[in-house]
């Protein structure tokens, strides 16, 4: 996040100093699913795990895994199409826009 700019061209992140941030464009509730609550477990779970030293690729897995605690698989689906179409709406992802 330098200049304090958010990159909103993804889902949701963090900084070197732990700061947790979300897209505005992600709905808090999609289907009965609360999107927000899940993308900052996922985060936090993420942060813990790097700290304990774990390569972002593994913490990364780990922390999808949590996310996704809970959810059927048809949720899961629901739910990473959602995160999916977010992602691939933003402007500067587009071509010819």
């Amino acid at each position: 996040m330098k200049g304090g700019k958010l990159p909103y061209s993804k889902i949701a992140g963090y900084d070197d100093k732990g700061r947790i941030w979300v897209n505005p464009k992600v709905p808090s509730r999609y289907r009965g699913i609360n999107v927000r609550k899940r993308l900052l477990t996922h985060e936090k779970t993420e942060i813990k795990l790097r700290k304990l030293g774990l390569p972002y690729k593994h913490a990364h897995k780990l922390a999808t895994k949590a996310e996704h605690k809970g959810l059927s698989r048809k949720q899961v689906a629901v739910y990473e199409g959602l995160l999916g179409a977010i992602a691939r709406w933003h402007p500067r992802k587009r071509r010819g826009g």
